[in-house]
C-alpha cells in the first residue's frame, strides 16, 4: 500500500511538472512574440492595441471604475511586498526553506528581468484617456509580470499539497483569476496596451516554470506532512533472532 501510494506521488509530481514546463515554454514563444512585435512597430500590433482601448474606455462604468482603480493598486511597491510575503510564508510553512527560496528568486528575477526589459523596448505608454498616471515605460507591464509570478508560484503551491481536489482546483482557479483581473484592471485604467499586458504574463509564467524545473532538478521539496511521515516511518523488523541473555 505504501508503495503503491509512493508511486501514485511520483506520478503526480511527474504530470505537474511536465505541465510546468509545457505552460513555460508556451509563455516563452508568446513572449517573443510580442517583443518583436513590440521591437518592430508592428502597424498591425499598433491598430489592434488602440482599437481594443477604444473598446475598454467605451465600455467604463462608474461600478468598474471603482473596482479595477483600487485592484490594480494592489501590486503597488507595498502591495507587492505584502503579496510575496505572504507567498513565501505559505511555502515555508507548507513545504520547506526551499520553496521559500523558490520563490523569493522566483520574484526577484521576474521583477528585475521586467525591469530591464522595460529599459530595453522603451515603449511609451498610453496618453489619452488614461484614468491612473504613471511614469517610465510601457512593455512589459509590471503589474502584469508580477501578479504572474505570485499567483504562478501560489498555483504551484497550491497544487502540490495533499488536499481534496475539490479544494485545490478551486483555489489554483481564484488565483488565475486574480491575476487575469491584474492584468484587465492595467487596460482599465489606460496604463499599458494589451500586448504590454500578454507580454508581462507570459514574461512572469517563464520565469516561474524555469525556477520550479530548477528546483525540481536540484533542490526538490516535498510538503511538510509528507516530511514528518517519512520522519514517523517505522523502521522494518529484523528477522534475527534476538540474543538470550544468562
Amino acid at each position: 500500500m505504501l508503495k503503491m501510494r509512493t508511486l501514485l506521488e511520483d506520478l503526480l509530481n511527474n504530470r505537474y511538472k511536465s505541465l510546468s514546463l509545457t505552460i513555460g515554454a508556451s509563455a516563452l514563444v508568446i513572449f517573443l512574440l510580442c517583443a518583436w512585435l513590440v521591437g518592430s512597430h508592428a502597424p498591425a500590433l499598433n491598430a489592434n492595441d488602440a482599437a481594443l482601448r477604444s473598446l475598454v474606455n467605451a465600455h467604463r462604468t462608474n461600478w468598474g471604475t471603482a473596482f479595477f482603480t483600487h485592484l490594480t493598486l494592489a501590486y503597488n511597491s507595498t502591495g507587492t511586498t505584502i503579496i510575496t510575503g505572504f507567498v513565501t510564508l505559505v511555502a515555508l510553512l507548507g513545504f520547506s526553506w526551499r520553496a521559500g527560496l523558490q520563490v523569493a528568486l522566483t520574484v526577484a528575477t521576474g521583477s528585475w528581468l521586467n525591469h530591464y526589459l522595460k529599459s530595453l523596448f522603451q515603449r511609451p505608454r498610453p496618453t489619452n484617456d488614461v484614468l491612473m498616471h504613471y511614469g517610465g515605460w510601457s512593455f512589459p507591464s509590471a503589474h502584469a509580470a508580477l501578479s504572474a509570478l505570485t499567483m504562478g508560484c501560489l498555483v504551484l503551491l497550491i497544487l502540490r499539497t495533499k488536499w481534496p481536489t475539490k479544494y485545490r482546483h478551486p483555489l489554483a482557479t481564484l488565483a488565475v483569476v486574480f491575476a487575469l483581473l491584474i492584468g484587465f484592471s492595467r487596460l482599465y485604467v489606460g496604463a499599458h496596451f494589451l500586448s504590454d499586458v500578454i507580454g508581462g504574463w507570459a514574461l512572469g509564467i517563464t520565469v516561474v516554470a524555469f525556477f520550479d524545473a530548477l528546483f525540481h532538478r536540484f533542490l526538490p521539496y516535498q510538503v511538510r506532512s509528507v516530511q514528518r511521515a517519512k520522519r514517523r516511518r517505522p523502521r522494518p523488523r529484523s528477522n534475527r533472532p534476538r540474543a538470550r541473555r544468562y
